[in-house]
């Protein structure tokens, strides 16, 4: 499933600081790793680690779980101040009067309620070798933060690219723009083409506006820039990014449960093959078990006939029973 970028979470939180000054309302479990929260009228959607953004689909929550229930009783009403990115990493920090509510949004993602600087819960546990996730330490972002400054080395020219705070969509787009291919080495490149690649790159920064692309009336993407790989898409600019993935991941989410019913549907059908292939087999079996007796079932037949069989008869069944070697 497609993830969020840096660039994009540093977009969505300046929508979102529009939610300063109201107050939280409530957070529901919707899934695994999903979260559904309101504050104020907003109401938001997070899956962790894929993407975090206001949404107008309404879907039924599943039981809360130990987290959302801690999370609904020391954040109640609380009042939010503001959001930020931590790090300018894929980090994003509702600030409370009661305490910060942390989406750390790159691996597989976690949720974070950090009270006085210190974890009062989480989503779930993790340890690294610089910095811990559980109750009562005190919290830290990751000590290692995206580049702000493009550092080229012998590698392919993608592998610096990646690790500046934009995404690898973005870092492909800009050096399609600059004409440069992605695996051309780093230190290959004269500094013209250096130069041209940065400018490309604070282009893609500085006019980053939302999209969504289509194709036969459905959303297959959406980003801050025009990218060339979808030029022969429909291309929508949309009110905000928030709009343009809540369109997208919703018609992500349909696809899948469509899908989800013809695997159902797919299943099924093989069960039921599997069941005539093993019907076929024993009546094969019982077939080729009457050929090879044909002359011996053939007289009990006849003899049954002609009431001078002495095995078993049912002739309410029209059967008879025999033991054949």
């Amino acid at each position: 499933m497609r993830k969020m970028s840096n660039l994009e979470y540093s977009f969505m939180v300046q929508e979102l600081s529009a939610l300063a000054g109201k107050h939280f309302a409530r957070i529901r479990r919707m899934g695994q790793d999903i979260y559904r929260m309101k504050i104020g009228n907003a109401e938001m959607v997070c899956h962790l680690g894929v993407r975090l953004h206001k949404t107008k689909y309404m879907e039924e929550p599943e039981p809360d779980d130990s987290f959302v229930q801690r999370i609904s009783k020391e954040l109640d009403n609380a009042k939010l101040s503001s959001v930020e990115q931590l790090n300018n990493d894929r980090i994003v920090s509702f600030n409370f009067n009661k305490g910060k509510l942390i989406f750390e949004m790159f691996g597989g993602g976690n949720a974070i309620l950090v009270q006085d600087g210190k974890v009062t819960a989480s989503c779930r546990k993790e340890k690294w070798a610089d910095r811990e996730i559980r109750p009562g330490v005190d919290y830290a972002p990751p000590s290692t933060v995206p580049s702000e400054k493009l550092e080229l080395t012998d590698k392919y020219v993608i592998v610096s690219l990646v690790k500046l705070p934009f995404g690898k969509d973005y870092a492909l787009e800009a050096l399609a723009r600059a004409g440069i291919d992605e695996k051309t080495p780093g230190n290959k490149l004269s500094k013209e083409r250096i130069s041209k690649l940065e400018k490309e790159l604070a282009k893609i920064r500085k006019s980053a506006k939302p999209y969504i692309f289509m194709k036969e009336g459905k959303p297959v993407d959406f980003a801050l820039a025009k990218l060339s790989k979808y030029s022969e898409t429909d291309i929508e600019e949309a009110a905000t990014l928030g709009e343009a993935a809540d369109g997208y991941y919703a018609a992500l989410e349909q696809l899948d449960e469509r899908l989800e019913k013809l695997e159902r549907r797919l299943e099924k059908q093989k069960e039921r093959l599997n069941q005539l292939k093993e019907e076929e087999r024993e009546y094969r079996a019982k077939g080729d078990f009457i050929y090879q007796h044909y002359n011996e079932v053939e007289e009990i037949v006849n003899s049954a006939k002609q009431g001078k069989f002495k095995g078993k008869i049912n002739k309410k069944e029209k059967s008879v029973e025999a033991e054949l070697q």
